[in-house]
């Protein structure tokens, strides 16, 4: 290729038509654009990592730490707030039976 050929194709890559990105760090940039706001942020994406955030809470208290924007949306959304709850209790009534099950020490 010659440097005008040459030129002009560091033209086109400048001007847009650069290599595509993969499809995967599309969607986790369209996942980071659906979860910037609170409000934007649907109930079907708070259960789905509702699990995560009530493990991380028993574990370390800093849920609200890693995933502000669940603490945001169960302060605004009664029901997943509801849901929230419900889980924490669950996941915490389960760890009394696991304990009350071991065997006592020698």
């Amino acid at each position: 290729m010659n440097m005008k050929g040459q030129s002009n194709q560091q033209s086109a890559n400048a001007g847009g038509n650069a290599e595509e990105l993969p499809d995967e760090v599309v969607q986790g940039i369209l996942r980071l654009l659906e979860s910037a706001r609170v409000q934007d942020m649907p109930c079907s994406e708070v259960f789905a990592r509702l699990d995560q955030y009530a493990e991380r809470e028993l574990r370390d208290h800093e849920a609200a730490k890693w995933m502000p924007l669940l603490r945001e949306h169960f302060d605004i959304c009664p029901d997943c707030c509801e849901e929230y709850e419900a889980l924490l209790r669950a996941i915490e009534h389960a760890d009394r039976e696991r304990g009350s099950a071991a065997p006592a020490p020698e």
